[in-house]
């Protein structure tokens, strides 16, 4: 028997499978098979994969939802009635509350043993009514907020006044941030933080709240927008999360020394960068908003049944296998003389990152920023990660920085090609264990110039998921004449 959990209806629907003895078979995205930017759906290639004796959990309370009679339909933009409909015909063996999913798939994927000492935070846009939870180690909830007080549908609607897609491109409004001000912080702070936090028992509760303005996010932004740049108004809401999600982790530090930070949220790597010297360790899963909820939902459930308090966490490469050979000789011949090429080999990331097996790289040593830009379709101002050998991360940078590229640290180089306009990266440290041929790569290239980094960016284009299989690979290097190995 294998334990399954799935996220489906909301968005960014997704996939996971774990084996009876703890270790992560399977996790995916359901957009890398759809071929839907955030697809709110697993297609049925993904439900094929799951079997008749599999223990099946579904990682939100969808009673909360058919009760309290707010769920949007997703980017599909179903109608509520027949979005409750399939709420009430889902089959599954069990179901868990949509931040206990958050919380589980960090939990029980953290990299130290120990329990007691850990506190759990999880933030996002709301989980049937409640947008952030505190939870201890046993998943008791030591302080919550619930709608309409929500960082995730404030900075998401920032983000839509500003042009870009909701629940989508929020990551696109924080690196905007870098170029403004946070001139209207504090008028975002006050209205936020009068908000209250009781919930809405049921429909006609959040009607009523949103005819005072309770919640009516998008009037108040528009009003705060007026006669202030893009630049500004986007470091403004960046400020407020920044604000939000330390004072949180602050009430959060009382009742634990190591912290498990998750959800949409957790995705905020400017405010996470901020929050990690406040605690003596600190762990946010690879996939931390709902297609990892999956993983959590399944390791939730086997956990609980087999007296566990992990899984077996052994690197985010458990999607798609590509199983082909890439020589790092040639892929290194061919960057020198093109300075920038994909790789799609073995098996996909589970999350929001290329890590190495779904990449776009560059030679960091030329003025590559606006080519890959123009690559994927990009706006010109948006920054690109270093990947960068683990025994010479900190002579390039300082400051927080992991494997999963979940932080921001100072560069002390000059390839501006990986260098945001505020001096910093989002670095993907390269360890001599890890699992993808970016390591020789990287290594290979190192020999032949002596800069131990590459440019490092996911395999699509702008509003496309990440490419998963060799048809996908095909297509993007015949599509967008890139050289892909």
């Amino acid at each position: 028997m294998r334990y399954c959990g799935f996220s489906e209806f909301m968005h960014d629907a997704g996939l996971a499978f774990i084996s009876e003895d703890g270790r992560i078979e399977f996790a995916t995205h359901g957009e890398r098979y759809s071929k839907s930017k955030n697809d709110p759906e697993l297609p049925d290639e993904c439900w094929n994969m799951v079997k008749g004796d599999d223990s099946v959990t579904f990682y939100e309370n969808p009673e909360i939802r058919l009760n309290i009679g707010i769920y949007k339909g997703g980017k599909k933009n179903k109608s509520t009635h027949k979005s409750m409909i399939i709420y009430s015909s889902l089959d599954y063996d069990h179901c868990i509350d949509h931040h206990i999913s958050h919380a589980a798939n960090g939990f029980y994927t953290r990299p130290w043993e120990s329990a007691e000492d850990t506190v759990i935070v999880s933030i996002d846009g709301a989980g049937e009514e409640d947008s952030t939870i505190i939870y201890d180690h046993n998943f008791n909830i030591l302080d919550k907020w619930s709608l309409p007080r929500s960082l995730g549908y404030v900075y998401g609607y920032a983000t839509k006044i500003l042009g870009y897609k909701i629940l989508e491109e929020e990551y696109i409004v924080m690196g905007m941030a870098a170029y403004g001000e946070p001139v209207v912080f504090d008028q975002m702070k006050e209205y936020f933080y009068n908000l209250h936090c009781a919930g809405y028992d049921n429909r006609v509760m959040l009607e009523k709240a949103r005819a005072m303005g309770e919640g009516n996010y998008k009037v108040f932004l528009e009003n705060l927008k007026t006669n202030i740049s893009d630049e500004d108004f986007a470091a403004s809401v960046q400020a407020l999360a920044e604000y939000v999600m330390i004072e949180r982790c602050e009430f959060a530090r009382q009742f634990g020394s190591k912290l498990i930070l998750t959800g949409g949220c957790a995705q905020n790597i400017v405010a996470a960068s901020k929050i990690k010297p406040m605690f003596d360790d600190m762990w946010i899963p690879v996939a931390p908003s709902d297609a990892g909820s999956a993983l959590g939902a399944a390791a939730y459930t086997y956990c609980k049944e087999n007296n566990k308090d992990r899984i077996k966490w052994e690197g985010p490469y458990l999607g798609y296998n590509i199983d082909r050979e890439i020589n790092p000789k040639d892929v290194v011949k061919h960057l020198l003389k093109h300075t920038y090429c994909g790789i799609a080999n073995g098996r996909a990331e589970f999350g929001p990152r290329a890590l190495g097996n779904r990449s776009l790289i560059a030679d960091v040593r030329y003025p590559v920023r606006d080519t890959v830009n123009s690559i994927k379709r990009r706006q010109k101002f948006r920054p690109f990660a270093p990947a960068v050998l683990e025994e010479y991360a900190e002579d390039c940078f300082e400051g927080p920085m992991n494997e999963y590229m979940q932080y921001t640290s100072k560069a002390k180089h000059d390839y501006s090609s990986v260098i945001h306009v505020d001096g910093t990266s989002r670095v993907q440290i390269v360890k001599k264990d890890c699992k993808s041929v970016i390591r020789q790569i990287l290594e290979e290239y190192y020999d032949q110039t002596g800069v131990p980094m590459l440019l490092n960016t996911s395999l699509n284009i702008r509003g496309m998921p990440i490419v998963n299989d060799e048809y996908d690979a095909r297509h993007f290097q015949g599509m967008y004449d890139v050289k892909v190995f």
